[in-house]
């Protein structure tokens, strides 16, 4: 479920790649040394925004327990659907 545009997934891709095949040749202590002194990547997403939407009572209970059942905010379950949703749409009309 990546927001990255397909160029940049494969630019960074390809990196990686090329970060593997270095680290390889490296020795095992050298490589923990590089790893503890690397920066972590932070994507940066722009914040959620709150919606407001009627919902027949019995789905929304209904929702409620399948989130329960996965450990999960149902909000949250909600949001994984219609994301869900939204991108199998996308891919059926070819965006």
């Amino acid at each position: 479920m990546s927001k990255l545009p397909e160029k940049i997934k494969k630019r960074l891709k390809e990196e990686a790649r090329t970060w593997d095949a270095s680290l390889r040749k490296e020795k095992p202590e050298k490589v923990e040394r590089l790893l503890d002194k690397a920066e972590p990547f932070n994507a940066v997403r722009p914040p959620r925004q709150p919606v407001s939407l009627r919902i027949d009572p019995f789905d929304l209970s209904v929702a409620k327990r399948i989130a329960r059942r996965k450990g999960i905010p149902f909000t949250q379950l909600m949001s994984m659907w219609l994301h869900e949703k939204i991108e199998k749409e996308k891919a059926e009309a070819g965006s």
